[in-house]
């Protein structure tokens, strides 16, 4: 066996290459390879802050989603009486409710106001109220809003097309 001089060299093996050294003259270990136990700490605690400080946009994404989705049935569903009656020839009316439109419940925090021709300002839907479309496909000049939590979304209509009025035209 071949003594450990007192530099920095390792043992050779046999075949005249150095063997594997873990270990200096001083008695240092060397880590093979991997991640202490305070790196991972600090990188599960960078991403727990990361996450905790994401969450509220997270759920603001879910909850807008929902209005989103509610304004496109609002949208589909008038479109769809509007069709209907012109293609029947019968007045087709649509219930409004504040937390529902048509028999279709709005999304959880979300509530249907309604702004008619002659009103000044939105305002819940009052019992038993209506909107139709004539034979004609002619509807009564109407702005719903949904308002949730913190965003609203408003949808104005077009008595003669029924279609919804976008802030360029």
């Amino acid at each position: 066996m071949k003594a450990i001089s007192a530099g920095n060299s390792c043992p050779e093996a046999g075949s005249g290459q150095p063997a594997p050294c873990h270990e200096l003259s001083r008695g240092i270990t060397h880590p093979d390879s991997g991640f202490t136990l305070l790196e991972i700490i600090i990188a599960l605690s960078l991403v727990a802050i990361l996450v905790s400080a994401s969450i509220p946009y997270l759920f603001d994404s879910f909850s807008n989603s929902a209005g989103e989705r509610a304004a496109e049935s609002i949208v589909t569903t008038s479109q769809e009486a509007r069709e209907k009656a012109i293609a029947t020839g019968k007045v087709q009316s649509l219930t409004l409710e504040s937390s529902a439109f048509d028999g279709a419940s709005l999304p959880k925090g979300w509530k249907l106001q309604v702004k008619g021709l002659n009103d000044a300002k939105f305002h819940a839907p009052e019992r038993g109220a209506t909107w139709g479309f004539t034979s004609a496909g002619i509807c009564e000049p109407l702005v719903l809003k949904l308002v949730g939590d913190n965003r609203s979304i408003t949808l104005p209509f077009d008595a003669l097309t029924g279609q919804v009025l976008h802030n360029d035209e």
